[in-house]
Protein backbone atom coordinates (compact mmCIF):
# COMPACT_ATOMS: atom_id res chain seq x y z
CA UNK A 1 0.00 0.00 0.00
CA UNK A 2 2.88 2.34 0.75
CA UNK A 3 4.29 1.75 -2.68
CA UNK A 4 0.98 2.68 -4.37
CA UNK A 5 0.90 6.07 -2.61
CA UNK A 6 4.50 6.80 -3.67
CA UNK A 7 3.58 6.07 -7.30
CA UNK A 8 0.50 8.29 -7.03
CA UNK A 9 2.55 11.19 -5.64
CA UNK A 10 5.14 10.77 -8.43
CA UNK A 11 2.41 10.88 -11.08
CA UNK A 12 0.86 13.97 -9.53
CA UNK A 13 4.26 15.65 -9.37
CA UNK A 14 4.96 14.80 -13.01
CA UNK A 15 1.52 16.09 -14.05
CA UNK A 16 2.01 19.34 -12.11
CA UNK A 17 5.47 19.89 -13.68
CA UNK A 18 4.07 19.24 -17.16
CA UNK A 19 1.24 21.68 -16.49
CA UNK A 20 3.67 24.33 -15.24
CA UNK A 21 5.91 23.94 -18.29
CA UNK A 22 2.88 24.15 -20.61
CA UNK A 23 1.64 27.32 -18.92
CA UNK A 24 5.10 28.92 -19.12
CA UNK A 25 5.39 28.07 -22.81
CA UNK A 26 1.98 29.58 -23.51
CA UNK A 27 2.91 32.75 -21.62
CA UNK A 28 6.19 33.20 -23.49
CA UNK A 29 4.79 32.43 -26.93
CA UNK A 30 1.72 34.55 -26.25
CA UNK A 31 3.92 37.57 -25.49
CA UNK A 32 5.92 37.22 -28.69
CA UNK A 33 4.64 39.43 -31.49
CA UNK A 34 6.25 40.69 -34.68
CA UNK A 35 8.09 44.00 -34.47
CA UNK A 36 6.18 47.15 -35.39
CA UNK A 37 8.10 49.04 -38.04
CA UNK A 38 7.48 52.27 -39.91
CA UNK A 39 9.01 52.62 -43.38
CA UNK A 40 9.44 55.46 -45.84
CA UNK A 41 10.83 55.36 -49.38
CA UNK A 42 11.94 58.60 -51.01
CA UNK A 43 12.89 58.66 -54.71
CA UNK A 44 14.82 61.65 -56.08
CA UNK A 45 16.14 62.23 -59.59
CA UNK A 46 19.52 63.95 -59.19
CA UNK A 47 20.54 64.11 -62.85
CA UNK A 48 19.76 62.46 -66.17
CA UNK A 49 21.28 59.11 -65.26
CA UNK A 50 21.27 59.20 -61.44
CA UNK A 51 18.33 58.39 -59.18
CA UNK A 52 18.59 58.29 -55.38
CA UNK A 53 16.42 55.80 -53.50
CA UNK A 54 16.37 56.56 -49.76
CA UNK A 55 14.85 53.96 -47.45
CA UNK A 56 14.09 54.69 -43.79
CA UNK A 57 13.12 51.89 -41.41
CA UNK A 58 12.05 52.85 -37.87
CA UNK A 59 11.34 50.64 -34.87
CA UNK A 60 8.25 52.15 -33.21
CA UNK A 61 8.41 49.95 -30.09
CA UNK A 62 10.17 50.26 -26.74
CA UNK A 63 12.11 47.03 -27.26
CA UNK A 64 14.67 45.76 -29.74
CA UNK A 65 13.42 43.94 -32.81
CA UNK A 66 14.21 40.44 -33.93
CA UNK A 67 16.69 40.38 -36.85
CA UNK A 68 15.03 41.97 -39.90
CA UNK A 69 15.77 40.99 -43.49
CA UNK A 70 14.79 43.41 -46.21
CA UNK A 71 14.85 43.48 -49.97
CA UNK A 72 14.13 46.46 -52.19
CA UNK A 73 13.57 45.81 -55.88
CA UNK A 74 13.11 48.41 -58.57
CA UNK A 75 11.82 48.79 -62.10
CA UNK A 76 12.62 51.61 -64.50
CA UNK A 77 10.23 53.02 -67.07
CA UNK A 78 12.13 53.50 -70.33
CA UNK A 79 10.42 54.60 -73.56
CA UNK A 80 6.98 54.01 -72.06
CA UNK A 81 7.68 50.42 -70.93
CA UNK A 82 8.61 48.96 -67.55
CA UNK A 83 11.77 46.83 -67.52
CA UNK A 84 12.31 43.73 -65.39
CA UNK A 85 12.59 44.14 -61.61
CA UNK A 86 16.17 44.28 -60.32
CA UNK A 87 17.41 43.99 -56.76
CA UNK A 88 18.49 47.39 -55.46
CA UNK A 89 19.06 46.65 -51.76
CA UNK A 90 19.54 43.36 -49.97
CA UNK A 91 21.67 44.09 -46.87
CA UNK A 92 22.53 41.60 -44.16
CA UNK A 93 19.79 41.16 -41.56
CA UNK A 94 19.92 43.74 -38.78
CA UNK A 95 18.37 44.50 -35.40
CA UNK A 96 16.88 47.88 -34.51
CA UNK A 97 17.04 49.01 -30.90
CA UNK A 98 14.06 50.73 -29.28
CA UNK A 99 12.87 53.72 -31.32
CA UNK A 100 15.93 53.42 -33.60
CA UNK A 101 15.81 54.57 -37.23
CA UNK A 102 18.05 53.25 -39.98
CA UNK A 103 18.48 55.09 -43.27
CA UNK A 104 19.89 53.33 -46.33
CA UNK A 105 20.63 55.18 -49.57
CA UNK A 106 21.02 53.55 -52.97
CA UNK A 107 22.48 55.42 -55.94
CA UNK A 108 20.74 53.93 -58.97
CA UNK A 109 22.49 54.78 -62.23
CA UNK A 110 19.84 54.46 -64.91
CA UNK A 111 18.20 56.59 -67.59
CA UNK A 112 14.49 56.48 -66.78
CA UNK A 113 11.31 58.52 -67.14
CA UNK A 114 9.93 56.89 -64.00
CA UNK A 115 10.68 54.22 -61.41
CA UNK A 116 8.75 51.97 -59.08
CA UNK A 117 10.06 50.09 -56.09
CA UNK A 118 8.82 47.20 -53.97
CA UNK A 119 10.01 46.77 -50.38
CA UNK A 120 9.67 43.42 -48.58
CA UNK A 121 10.45 43.17 -44.83
CA UNK A 122 10.67 39.76 -43.14
CA UNK A 123 11.79 38.33 -39.84
CA UNK A 124 15.14 36.66 -40.49
CA UNK A 125 14.67 33.83 -38.01
CA UNK A 126 11.38 32.41 -39.27
CA UNK A 127 10.74 34.17 -42.58
CA UNK A 128 7.47 35.73 -41.37
CA UNK A 129 6.38 38.58 -43.64
CA UNK A 130 6.26 41.87 -41.74
CA UNK A 131 5.48 44.40 -44.43
CA UNK A 132 5.41 45.09 -48.17
CA UNK A 133 5.31 48.55 -49.65
CA UNK A 134 5.23 49.81 -53.25
CA UNK A 135 6.18 53.29 -54.41
CA UNK A 136 6.04 54.66 -57.95
CA UNK A 137 7.35 57.98 -59.22
CA UNK A 138 7.19 59.42 -62.74
CA UNK A 139 9.64 62.24 -63.53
Amino acid sequence: ALRDTAVTYDREEVCLKALLISVLLLVFTGCAHPPRLATAIDIQKKSDGVILVILKVTNTEDRATTPIALELTGQARINGRWDRPTSLLHPAAFVLNRKEEREITKIWRIQAEGVRTTLVLKEQENGRLLKTEKVEKIF
